[in-house]
C-alpha cells in the first residue's frame, strides 16, 4: 500500500514548532562553527534536525522553486541532439544543472526554423527558467520572440550579431580554421580548397571568412565548393572528385558531415591520403583517431562549450548579465596532413 510523503508539518508537529520556525532552520547556512545562522535558538535547531534526520524529511525544490517564481527546469534545444557535439554538450549541461537541482527537456530542430518554433513554443508552454539554444538558419524573429518573455537564454555553438540580452558560448571559428590552413601551408601545400554547405549560421559563415581571408594573405586563391542538406553525400563525392580532377592538393571540411563524405569519397575514387590529396577536418569523431592515415581535425570542445553556457545561463538565471564567451579550439594533427611532395 502506498506510503504518504512526510511534509513540514508533520516535522512541526513532532518538533513541537511551528511550520515558519522548520523553514528557517531548513534554510539556514551552517556557519564555520558547526551552528546554524538563524534566529531559533540552537537547541531549538537541534530538535527540529533530528526530527528532519528521523522522518527521513526532503522537502520538495520545485514546491520552493513555485513559490519563487522558479521550475528547475531548462531547455536545450540543439540541431541534432544524437550528433556527436552537441550531444556531448548536452551531456555535460545536463550533469551541471543535476547538480543544482534542475531537470532539462531536450530537443532537436533539424536545422529546420519551423521545427525550432514549435519546441520553443511547447518549452515555454511547459514553463521553463533558461534556454540554451543552437540556432539555425532562419531562427531570428523566433529568438526575438523567446528574449521578449524575459526568459533568460543562451546561444550555444553559434552567435546572432547584435542580439542584445543573450549570452552566447562558442569556440573561436575563424582561429580554427586559421590554425588549418597555416598548417596546411607550412607542410608546402598550395592548391587548398574547402568542402561546405550551403547554409547561413554564424560559426559556418566565420569558418568559411577565415579560410578565404588567411588564402588570399598568402597570395593564393580560394575555392569553396557547397553541398546541399539533402544530397550531401552525392554533392560530397561530386566536390571531391571535381578537386582531384583539378589538381587540389588539400581539402578542408569546416562541417563533420562534409569530413566523412569527403574519407568516404576518397577511399571510393582510389585516392591516398596525403599523397593524392590531405584532408583537414572540423568537429570530433572517433574515426579520426582510428581510421589509416590518421586524420587532422579540429576539436568543437564540445564539454568545455557546454559546461560553460550552462554556468552562464546559471548565473541569468540568478539575475546576472549574460555576456560572451569565445573558447580556444584545440587541433589535432594527423597523417592526413603530412609533408608530402608539391605536385
Amino acid at each position: 500500500m502506498p506510503v504518504n510523503k512526510i511534509t513540514i508539518k508533520d516535522v512541526a508537529r513532532e518538533a513541537g514548532v511551528s511550520t515558519t520556525v522548520v523553514s528557517k532552520v531548513m534554510n539556514a547556512k551552517r556557519l564555520p562553527n558547526g551552528r546554524l545562522d538563524c534566529e531559533t535558538s540552537e537547541s531549538t535547531a537541534q530538535r527540529v534536525m533530528e526530527v528532519v534526520k528521523r522522518l527521513d524529511y526532503h522537502p520538495s525544490r520545485v514546491a520552493a522553486g513555485l513559490r519563487k517564481g522558479k521550475r528547475f527546469v531548462i531547455g536545450v534545444i540543439t540541431p541534432d541532439i544524437s550528433e556527436g557535439a552537441f550531444s556531448e554538450a548536452g551531456k555535460k549541461i545536463e550533469e551541471a544543472a543535476y547538480k543544482d537541482g534542475y531537470t532539462v527537456m531536450f530537443g532537436s530542430s533539424n536545422e529546420n526554423a519551423g521545427r525550432l518554433r514549435n519546441l520553443m513554443r511547447a518549452f515555454c508552454e511547459s514553463g521553463i527558467d533558461g534556454l540554451i539554444l543552437t540556432p539555425c538558419e532562419g531562427s531570428e524573429e523566433i529568438i526575438h520572440c523567446i528574449m521578449e518573455k524575459k526568459i533568460p537564454l543562451v546561444l550555444c555553438n553559434r552567435d546572432i550579431p547584435g542580439l542584445a540580452d543573450a549570452g552566447c558560448v562558442h569556440i573561436d571559428n575563424k582561429g580554427s580554421i586559421k590554425m588549418a590552413v597555416d598548417h596546411l601551408y607550412g607542410n608546402g601545400y598550395r592548391k587548398i580548397e574547402m568542402i561546405s554547405e550551403n547554409m547561413k549560421v554564424s560559426s559556418l559563415d566565420d569558418r568559411e571568412k577565415s579560410y578565404t581571408e588567411t588564402m588570399e594573405a598568402y597570395g593564393l586563391k580560394p575555392y569553396i565548393y557547397r553541398t546541399d542538406e539533402k544530397t550531401v553525400e552525392e554533392d560530397t563525392f561530386r566536390c571531391v572528385r571535381e578537386a582531384a580532377e583539378k589538381g587540389t592538393e588539400a581539402i578542408i571540411c569546416p562541417r563533420i558531415l562534409q569530413s566523412l563524405y569527403s574519407l568516404k569519397a576518397i577511399k571510393r575514387l582510389g585516392l591516398r591520403i596525403p599523397e593524392d590529396m590531405a584532408i583537414f577536418c572540423h568537429d570530433d569523431n572517433p574515426v579520426f583517431n582510428l581510421c589509416h592515415p590518421t586524420v587532422s581535425y579540429i576539436s568543437q570542445c564540445a564539454s568545455e562549450v557546454g559546461e560553460e553556457a550552462y554556468k552562464m545561463l546559471k548565473r541569468m538565471m540568478d539575475g546576472e548579465a549574460g555576456g560572451k564567451i569565445v573558447i580556444s579550439p584545440k587541433v589535432f594533427f594527423g597523417d592526413s596532413t603530412e609533408k608530402t611532395l608539391v605536385k
